[in-house]
């Protein structure tokens, strides 16, 4: 592996660096063999997803999921595999409010790609009924709030408001056409850290609001927000104004 400064680090161990660029070409060749065509051939019952090394299987009883876990744990040490057993779960995806599983139930929720799939309460035919769906993680939200909270926007004090908006737009309209697919109103969370790291710069660039208190940025950036609802791409949402 050759290093920012052209230096060349021998491997270390087996398998491909964390982060390879080669990493998931392998992975999809590797895991279509031993996975995607094993369980096609031997359980087609069974439908499954899989993005890289991560898969959801799906099983309509709790003694099926039980042996097909068995299954994959031996197919995969067999293909010189380990399952991540901190990762590999069995959840129950409740669906129904009156019938419940005759077992005690330790997993109704899992992460996958970003979204956590849990039990909901959904409208169906005009009627409140409670589903398994997918919704932005919590996972998600923090590492995307921690990644504004390093870009430091409070202390872009030489831009303007409409600037700081053109600098983000790529990267807010990528999060609400990926997250935003399913239940876009929990993204609340996410820009409300983001409008606060806007307060922040109000309060930063402009003398005026230095020793108030922090209420009167905000209402000025509720003003501005009602005034130009598309200086970014969160505003034009009216429930992610500030």
């Amino acid at each position: 592996m050759e290093l920012p400064d052209g230096t060349i680090k021998p491997t270390e161990g087996k398998g491909t660096p964390q982060g390879g660029v080669i990493s998931p070409v392998l992975a999809n060749i590797f895991m279509d063999i031993v996975f995607d065509k094993w369980i096609a051939k031997e359980y087609p019952d069974n439908s499954f997803e899989r993005y890289a090394d991560d898969i959801i299987v799906h099983c309509k009883h709790i003694k099926d999921a039980l042996r097909l876990l068995e299954a994959i744990k031996k197919r995969l040490s067999a293909c010189k595999l380990e399952l991540n057993r901190e990762k590999s779960k069995i959840v129950y995806c409740r669906r129904n409010q009156r019938r419940h599983p005759p077992f005690k139930v330790y997993y109704q929720e899992f992460d996958f790609l970003g979204f956590t799939f849990r039990p909901r309460m959904e409208r169906r035919r005009g009627r409140m009924q409670l589903g398994f769906s997918p919704a932005m993680s919590q996972k998600s939200i923090s590492r995307i709030t921690s990644e504004l909270f390093k870009m430091k926007i409070h202390r872009w004090l030489n831009s303007t408001l409409s600037s700081i908006g053109y600098e983000l737009k790529l990267k807010i309209r990528g999060w609400l056409n990926y997250y935003g697919v399913y239940r876009k109103s929990e993204m609340r969370r996410l820009f409300r850290a983001l409008n606060q790291r806007l307060y922040k710069w109000v309060r930063s660039k402009y003398k005026r609001f230095k020793n108030k208190h922090w209420y009167y940025s905000l209402k000025y950036l509720q003003k501005i927000a009602k005034d130009y609802p598309n200086m970014f791409e969160h505003w034009k949402y009216q429930g992610f104004r500030p």
